[in-house]
């Protein structure tokens, strides 16, 4: 099977799957979510709100698209095949929620919002995005590295993907399910990209 195949494959089953959980999570109501939010709304602190303003940045296309582009460029094109591979994970981590939120259409959160927002809710895309990029930028860089030092960075990027999300939930603009959902989205998504479809570009030895 191709990469492109194997691509659209991963793409269209992470779809319907989030697209199925999504519809799921609506028809629950699940008041978990709900209180969730409520607590963390009637406990906000001035700098730990300041703190998650910016941090919720971190999973912003914008801010995210340029960083993979850099690591792209500063490794000179040495591996395609890994390269190639970020390219599509990070778009895809753009789309996938994008279209995800078409489909369930989750209103966000009626409570007080810290960001104005008027978009749907469920997947969070600042989750899945940090999630996703994160990730496969934290597998490229480390691949030279020991053992011990390769899972700290993946570590570290699994850190701040569950940070990114915290703050979502925290500035009130998503549930804890939208988060979550982000987050496995985001990761399944990389993992399926660069350990199924990335080999299918590398050179047959």
């Amino acid at each position: 099977m191709t990469f492109g195949l194997r691509v659209l494959g991963s793409f269209l089953g992470l779809a319907i799957i989030t697209a199925v959980v999504g519809f799921g999570v609506r028809a629950l109501s699940l008041g978990l979510d709900i209180g969730i939010i409520q607590a963390v709304a009637a406990h906000r602190d001035a700098t730990v709100t300041s703190i998650a303003e910016i941090v919720t940045y971190a999973g912003s296309f914008p801010i995210l698209a340029p960083i993979a582009v850099a690591v792209v460029l500063l490794r000179r094109w040495n591996r395609p095949a890994d390269d190639i591979a970020l390219v599509v994970i990070a778009a895809g981590s753009a789309a996938l929620p994008w279209l995800v939120k078409l489909i369930v259409a989750r209103p966000r959160p009626s409570l007080e919002q810290l960001q104005h927002l008027s978009s749907l809710s469920f997947p969070s895309e600042h989750t899945t995005q940090a999630a996703a990029i994160y990730l496969t930028i934290a597998i490229v860089l480390s691949k030279e590295l020991g053992r011990g030092l390769r899972e700290l960075v993946i570590g570290l990027a699994v850190v701040i993907a569950v940070v990114v999300a915290w703050s979502r939930v925290y500035l009130g603009v998503h549930y804890p399910t939208d988060v979550a959902a982000g987050l496995l989205l985001g990761w399944s998504w990389a993992l399926l990209v660069f350990h199924w479809a990335r080999p299918s570009l590398e050179p047959a030895s």
